[in-house]
């Protein structure tokens, strides 16, 4: 059985299946492992992790230690009334006509971050009016449907892990100062460190970069160096603001004062660099790698939920899942009714989503294919579903929105 313990309580014989870390975003993260002394609980501690999760089968057990089923039950219902908080919007645009767009400004993007990544191997300054147009294209999306142009990064190889996580945490800022009602001037600042917050990294070598295996000591600490590098990038850069810079050099700092590269605490870190960290967190959870693949959404979102505590400003974590919405396009869910479905769209209540049905548990059978807008019905999501366990990614139930879209 999964289980969460504190780092007080963890001993050699204790097998660890999920080391619960936020900080350590790139590959030097633990494969599942067994405590076998107390020199690695110091190396644990000294990363500020706080709690992990055990594996009762394959080591000892902690008496009171609480389900991992348990807590995301939990997880869930606080994430649920976090939507019922949350006020009503606008309807979105039509999914699958903003994607016809979205997908020509994921082309532009891809084609002015290749651009500036050259311009910094080369030791130029960033030129930055291009970038600008692109993330104005970029809000225009977002404020006609907040979905498709993240689902669009999400579809991405392996190997373009920087570069699309670039345009992914830009699109998350977007999104969350579009439903925070942020101001125009404010958001294109927060969005164009959004955009260039990984810029150093192209000055760390590839075989680093890419490495699909664990990192060394030495080679982690050349990867946490990115951050040096990129506000040095954005600090001779021309047209940037203040914030930026900020952004670039304290995004992997934590609310706890766990973080790089200087232990930053609490609010000594600004509001774009705390920002900047979980929109930087939940896409690197949520996104397949050259060393792993990403977690469910719903995953990376209890991950969140459950950092607040201590890595990250809470009242700022919630908006940020608000933003995201807590049914966010892809999730499976299952209804009170008993149907099982994919959520397929937003409306003007997030915990009322549009859900695409494909089986009746009820019944036991599958149904056709259709969608059913849950703002004008009195069902009601009930609980999250496993994707897995109805292997959707088969069911090419998105296809009329776009024969790539899924997985998402």
């Amino acid at each position: 059985m999964i289980k969460k313990i504190t780092i007080h309580q963890l001993r050699p014989g204790i097998f660890v299946h999920d080391f619960n870390c936020s900080v350590a975003t790139h590959n030097l993260i633990m494969e599942p492992a067994l405590i076998k002394d107390d020199k690695i609980i110091g190396i644990l501690n000294s990363w500020g992790i706080k709690e992990v999760y055990i594996d009762t089968d394959k080591g000892l057990d902690v008496a009171k230690a609480q389900p991992k089923q348990e807590i995301n039950r939990q997880t869930d219902n606080a994430l649920q009334k976090l939507a019922k908080a949350q006020p009503k919007s606008q309807r979105s645009a039509i999914l699958r006509e903003e994607i016809t767009l979205a997908k020509n400004i994921k082309s532009r993007a891809i084609s002015v971050l290749e651009n500036v990544m050259h311009q910094v191997k080369k030791g130029a300054p960033l030129e930055t009016k291009e970038s600008y147009q692109l993330i104005d294209q970029m809000n225009q999306s977002i404020s006609r449907n907040k979905d498709a142009l993240v689902l669009l990064t999400r579809i991405r190889k392996k190997d373009e892990y920087t570069m699309m996580h670039s345009i992914s945490v830009g699109a998350y800022i977007l999104n969350f100062c579009s439903s925070n009602k942020i101001s125009h001037d404010r958001t294109m600042a927060l969005a164009i460190g959004a955009l260039f917050h990984d810029i150093g990294k192209t000055k760390i070598p590839l075989a680093i970069l890419n490495k699909p295996g664990k990192l060394t000591e030495d080679e982690f600490a050349e990867m946490k160096r990115h951050s040096l590098y990129s506000a040095e990038v954005l600090k001779h850069s021309k047209g940037l603001p203040d914030e930026a810079h900020d952004m670039a050099l304290h995004h992997h700092e934590r609310y706890d004062g766990t973080g790089y590269p200087d232990g930053l605490k609490g609010d000594e870190i600004s509001y774009g660099s705390q920002l900047c960290a979980l929109a930087d967190v939940y896409d690197a959870l949520t996104s397949d790698r050259c060393y792993k693949n990403g977690i469910d959404r719903i995953e990376g979102l209890r991950k969140l939920y459950e950092w607040s505590e201590n890595h990250f400003n809470k009242e700022l974590t919630y908006e940020f899942i608000r933003s995201i919405g807590v049914y966010p396009i892809g999730t499976c869910v299952k209804l009170e009714s008993g149907r099982i479905g994919v959520v397929v769209g937003s409306t003007e209540e997030s915990e009322k989503p549009v859900v695409r049905i494909f089986h009746d548990t009820v019944k036991g059978v599958a149904l056709p294919v259709h969608d059913v807008d849950l703002f004008y019905t009195e069902d009601k999501v009930a609980m999250y579903e496993d994707p897995e366990k109805w292997d959707i990614k088969k069911m090419n139930i998105f296809a009329d929105i776009t024969e790539d879209l899924f997985p998402v």
